[in-house]
């Protein structure tokens, strides 16, 4: 072989790798034996395979020797050439020529210009002096450089991991552009946690082929052999072939490390077509030398991971925990993290990755024509990072974000699962910024969207039968515009909201659900959050139950059309305005709990009833209380049509009140009906109905104007 300087570096480096327990699990399915699509098509190798011919059939000696070679002189090798382990000293300009032959036994050394044939190199000839390859394509032959196919013990698969890297260094210092293999199944081994089975070099192409397949030899160390390396390299392209991991045959404790692609401070990277399996980590990994802090820092960029299948990779199917302008499109992202017949998953579990620890920096990630299937937690997640990019991807579990900024989900379907719009905690809500969900359809989850946090946009997207379309929880600055909700799942929701939201706004959306359009459970109740507002403007309500506000402090609605009722319950400095609802028993609109409701105006809106057996009120109010500490109620100008036995206002059990200026009709009962005291009743106006417009009894009330429409 080529006699070069070599220099052994041993490099400590120490990697600390995000190994976040948050993810956005809500129901698993047990995928353990599935089958899914595109599975490994050879799981099991032959122990003894056939090898690829290399095409050097002649068997018969040459008929010259080297002994009078000519300067700038041609030789085709169309016989074997036997050196004898002789060294041959070679003039200026020889070229050798590949017709079937070979050469072997010995060492050829070139004075300058020498040009060989890949294909008669082998570990029978050396090579010295200045000599490059006439095709920069070298096709590689296993059976012809020692790597010994099949099953192997652990020595043998040593030794075809110090035979392929040498070969790699050889061809690349003979001017070699591309490595391209086409039949091989062997097993690999380093012997050494922080060495990788191929380490390849800037401008080379690692090619294999359908029949390529490099398999990590099984282990009992806490480590497995990890099978690429590319650090501090450009330009460099890794294609084709199975690469398999050992997580099921691994022998010793669960491995930390063996990862079987390693792209460390890369720069134009490629990683193309590879088919990527059954990891005791992840399936590959991007991420940098030093931290982003460190003066020798050099962040992975230009990274193009592409048309590349991960499967059932025993943490996650890939990572990506530091490096700017990273682009991961149409690869197929299977199983990630599930459990095995003979090995468990490892948390976070995830398809694709982004998590860069607090000293890590992302910067620009595209996630994008990927499909996902069958994984044992989140499809797609940015735990962290800026910039990050998800667009049309196909999954059937969750996409989202916990502590990321400026992350984009944009036009993706997702079926069984939904989208994860932050992390609820202090750091989250500091970090994540300029987040926007648009385009999105997901179908079939317990959870459209789960959003906290801030700074979010969420619009245009289409949700079709989910349990709850989305989860407000702690969430400030959100603008939620232009949803389409639509379930006939039995009681699904549209908007739940928790915790607490502030400067939240929902406009214009569309909900058609067999549930409640609106469920507020207690947001802004705790003394900091009653500032806090909470909008809902010129949305489309269509459901079988009526929305519930509850305990809810700080919201306006107006301009919203609902076919069912609206239960106003213990809340305050609520707004119900300029709407349309249009709704049957058991009420149009309910005001309850006199104990704590304070500052509810319901002012400006049309109201029909439709009901005709005495449940179908228009404005009522009720508490199970009999403490009236209700204040600020206002119902004021508001258009209310009932029929039958139905009052349009009917009060009970509530004080303090001022009723004033709607314009009522009923068919059977005066159109205000009031058991309370200390109100205000006034120029309220009855346009159908019986003679008596209003009904009060109670002290200290002031009734005043109240007229029908002929007076």
């Amino acid at each position: 072989m080529k006699k070069l300087p070599y220099y052994l570096v041993i490099l400590c480096i120490a990697f600390f790798v995000s190994c976040s327990n948050e993810s956005f699990e809500e129901v698993v399915p047990d995928t353990t034996g599935t089958d899914g699509d595109n599975p490994d098509p050879d799981t099991d190798p032959d122990p003894d395979p056939d090898p690829e011919d290399p095409g050097n059939t002649a068997t018969d000696p040459c008929d010259f020797d080297l002994s009078d070679v000519t300067s700038g002189k041609t030789y085709v090798i169309n016989c074997v050439l036997d050196l004898n382990n002789q060294t041959i000293n070679l003039p200026d300009n020889v070229t050798f020529e590949f017709d079937k032959g070979d050469i072997i036994n010995g060492t050829l050394n070139f004075s300058s210009g020498g040009k060989i044939d890949g294909r008669l190199m082998s570990s029978k000839l050396d090579l010295e002096g200045d000599v490059t390859l006439i095709d920069p394509t070298f096709q590689f032959f296993p059976i012809r450089w020692e790597i010994v196919e099949g099953r192997v013990a652990q020595p043998v698969a040593f030794q075809n991991h110090k035979n392929i890297q040498k070969v790699v260094d050889l061809v690349k210092s003979l001017g070699a552009e591309t490595f391209s293999i086409n039949k091989m199944d062997a097993f690999f081994d380093t012997e050494d946690v922080f060495t990788n089975t191929v380490r390849l070099p800037s401008n080379f192409h690692f090619k294999m082929s359908e029949n390529t397949h490099m398999r990590v030899q099984p282990s009992n160390q806490n480590y497995a052999t990890k099978l690429f390396m590319i650090q501090n390299a450009e330009n460099v392209t890794l294609s084709g072939g199975f690469l398999h991991g050992e997580r099921d045959t691994h022998t010793g404790p669960p491995t930390g490390s063996g990862t079987l692609v390693n792209i460390t401070s890369g720069t134009n990277i490629l990683v193309e077509n590879v088919h990527i399996s059954d990891s005791g980590v992840s399936g590959l990994t991007i991420n940098s030398f030093k931290f982003a802090t460190d003066p020798e820092y050099s962040p992975s960029r230009m990274i193009r991971i592409r048309g590349c299948t991960f499967d059932s990779n025993r943490r996650n199917n890939m990572s990506v925990t530091d490096g700017t302008d990273i682009i991961i499109e149409n690869c197929k992202i299977y199983r990630a993290g599930i459990d095995t017949e003979f090995s468990i998953g490892s948390r976070p579990k995830i398809g694709i990755d982004v998590e860069p620890t607090e000293l890590q920096r992302i910067d620009g990630v595209i996630i994008r024509n990927c499909e996902e299937k069958e994984g044992a937690g989140a499809a797609l997640l940015a735990a962290g990072g800026n910039n990050v990019t998800f667009e049309n991807n196909t999954t059937q579990s969750t996409i989202g974000w916990n502590i990321a900024s400026n992350v984009k989900i944009l036009n993706n379907t997702i079926d069984g699962s939904g989208i994860g719009a932050g992390l609820k905690d202090p750091v989250g809500r500091r970090t994540s910024k300029g987040n926007i969900i648009s385009g999105n359809t997901v179908s079939n989850a317990i959870t459209g969207i789960a959003a906290t946090n801030g700074d979010t946009q969420i619009f245009n997207n289409t949700f079709i039968n989910c349990k709850v379309a989305m989860i407000i929880n702690a969430l400030t600055n959100a603008d939620i515009y232009e949803n389409t909700i639509r379930s006939d799942k039995e009681s699904s929701f549209g908007f739940t909201i928790q915790d607490y939201a502030d400067d939240v706004v929902f406009r214009a959306n569309k909900v058609n659900v067999t549930g409640r359009a609106i469920f507020s459970d207690f947001p802004n109740f705790d003394d900091d959050e009653l500032d806090f507002k909470i909008s809902f403007i010129d949305n489309t309500f269509e459901t079988t139950k009526f929305a519930l506000i509850n305990g809810t402090v700080g919201m306006t609605l107006t301009g919203n059309s609902f076919n069912n009722g609206v239960r106003i319950d213990g809340s305050r400095d609520i707004l119900f305005d300029n709407n349309n609802v249009v709704s049957g028993p058991p009420f149009s609109i309910e005001l309850s709990n006199s104990e704590v409701s304070r500052n509810v105006t319901i002012s400006n809106n049309t109201i029909e009833n439709t009901d005709t057996g005495g449940t179908g009120n228009g404005i009522k109010t009720s508490s199970s209380s009999d403490v009236r500490n209700a204040t600020g109620i206002v119902i004021d100008n508001n258009t209310i049509k009932v029929r039958g036995t139905n009052n349009c206002i009917r009060t009970t059990k509530f004080d303090n009140m001022t009723i004033t200026n709607n314009k009522s009709g009923s068919e059977a009962q005066p159109t205000i009906f009031f058991r309370g005291d200390n109100s205000v009743i006034r120029d309220n106006v009855a346009t159908a109905g019986p003679t008596d417009t209003v009904d009060v009894e109670g002290s200290n009330n002031t009734v005043s104007n109240n007229t029908t429409a002929n007076n």
